[in-house]
């Protein structure tokens, strides 16, 4: 399967889950500040509001974003980011609860990425994995290796890296709602 496709697998899992307990959609705090278009209504009385991912119809140039950072990006990176919008992906994978990076309405995504190469360089590196996320309460970064795709989880203090899952695919596919 694809990143879409496990994408949009999640995404009933997570409707369904919401509807089925709670009798809503996924809620998030309200951020007057975001693009309303994922909004489904007004806040509630503790100023959180529902949500639901939209399939993403305008694609990311790419091949503009690897030109401004001199870097070409892992299909499965490319797809993550031009397959829906999105206010939360969070679930459990394994033991771990993965938090990846939400993909909302108006988010730059060339300065995401120009964010990361020029945290990489500033630590006299070169960018060759991807943060996607994060694993908590661990506080390890969830990482895209650039050239296999492959998932890492990396701990910030000591920038050792664990392969996690074997693809981006993979890791979505087994993200749970609940332990």
């Amino acid at each position: 399967m694809s990143v879409k496709e496990e994408l949009a697998h999640y995404y009933d899992e997570l409707l369904s889950y919401w509807n089925n307990t709670f009798g809503t959609l996924p809620k998030i705090p309200f951020d007057e500040e975001a693009n309303p278009l994922l909004y489904q209504g007004e806040p509630d009385e503790d100023e959180y509001v529902s949500w639901k991912p939209i399939v993403k119809e305008e694609q990311e140039d790419f091949e503009a974003i690897e030109t401004n950072i001199d870097l070409h990006l892992h299909s499965s990176i490319k797809e993550y980011f031009n397959s829906f919008w999105f206010l939360n992906l969070q679930g459990f994978y394994n033991s771990k609860l993965i938090i990846l990076e939400p993909v909302e309405p108006g988010m730059d995504i060339n300065n995401f990425f120009v964010n990361q190469k020029k945290y990489e360089e500033h630590q006299g590196k070169i960018i060759k994995n991807i943060q996607l996320g994060y694993i908590s309460p661990e506080n390890m970064a969830v990482m895209v290796n650039n050239e296999t795709g492959e998932i890492l989880q990396e701990d910030f203090e000591t920038g050792h890296t664990t392969v996690i899952a074997k693809s981006l695919e993979e890791l979505i596919k087994g993200l749970r709602v609940t332990r």
